[in-house]
């Protein structure tokens, strides 16, 4: 169901949690900052939590007091399997709204998201809507050189990635039923959508890049994997890929930064190498994207 206040789509705000009890606080203080929205909002947030074994729950918990006098709808999930996508499927199935936004938990969303993202979606036509992503300072000195080129790609200056949050209308979540088991949520939303389907706001949000060579080899290496399967299972979706960095530009910019290149180039190559290797495994196991 979508309802409406004048300009103003109501959202159902799903946040997959695994074992985040470091970032959930953080995630959801954010939410109650948010500013500019009606006072009867109604907006549902949804924390699904799954195969947590760690005080996620009863930090998201403790935070409906404070939800509640903003004009949120918390409903706190204790799902016992560790998977984001049966958590994704699960949260949908319980959500009030038809206008969607998928946060992840280590995600801390600027103050205007919500309202922007609820003026955007408004539109009766089908969208995508994300927001422009920031890097908080990494304490690691390889992450802050692998940030240093990464924020820099076509990718993420120019195109509406998703990475950590993204959000449709209820018409653009009609496009598919439930998650598929995939690695790539972010992607295979994304690219059900055309390129001019998609927005982002002018608000931002902070993504923690992993700290540390082996951190960011690993997370890297997942994404890998995932655009690999997703290009084996859902080929046709590739038509929408316009968000892809094969501009010249990309390889100028790393002569700018030597050992931000270096970092990067080899985080690339190494990440690349073990997701080939490991991408045709018959392993359905859901894994931690991040360490």
């Amino acid at each position: 169901m979508l309802v409406r206040l004048t300009g103003f789509a109501v959202l159902s705000v799903i946040i997959p949690s695994h074992n985040e009890e470091n970032y959930i606080e953080a995630c959801l203080d954010a939410i109650v900052a948010q500013r500019g929205l009606p006072i009867d909002h109604r907006v549902q947030i949804i924390v699904a939590a799954n195969g947590c074994q760690d005080r996620t729950v009863a930090k998201a918990q403790a935070k409906l007091k404070a939800l509640s006098a903003r004009g949120f709808q918390l409903s706190v999930m204790n799902i016992t399997r560790g998977n984001k996508i049966n958590a994704l499927n699960e949260a949908d199935e319980i959500a009030t709204f038809g206008t969607r936004v998928y946060l992840d938990a280590d995600v801390v969303i600027g103050p205007d998201m919500l309202r922007e993202l609820a003026e955007i979606l408004s539109d009766d036509a089908p969208l995508y809507a994300s927001g422009l992503i920031c890097i908080p300072q990494p304490r690691s000195l390889v992450s802050r050189a692998y940030a240093k080129v990464w924020t820099q790609l076509p990718f993420i200056r120019e195109g509406v990635p998703g990475i950590g949050l993204y959000a449709m209308n209820a018409k653009g979540r009609a496009r598919w039923d439930a998650f598929p088991d995939i690695c790539a949520d972010d992607r295979f939303v994304r690219l059900q959508f055309d390129p001019s389907e998609r927005r982002h706001t002018k608000a931002t949000y902070d993504w923690p890049l992993p700290e540390g060579f082996s951190n960011l080899v690993h997370v890297r290496h997942r994404w890998r994997e995932g655009n690999l399967e997703f290009a084996e299972k859902f080929p046709a979706l590739l038509a929408n890929d316009s968000e892809i960095n094969t501009s010249g530009r990309s390889v100028w910019r790393l002569f700018r930064t030597p050992f931000s290149s270096v970092v990067f180039v080899l985080v690339y190559v190494v990440s690349n190498l073990r997701a080939r290797r490991t991408v045709k495994a018959e392993n359905s196991t859901w894994r931690r994207g991040r360490d």
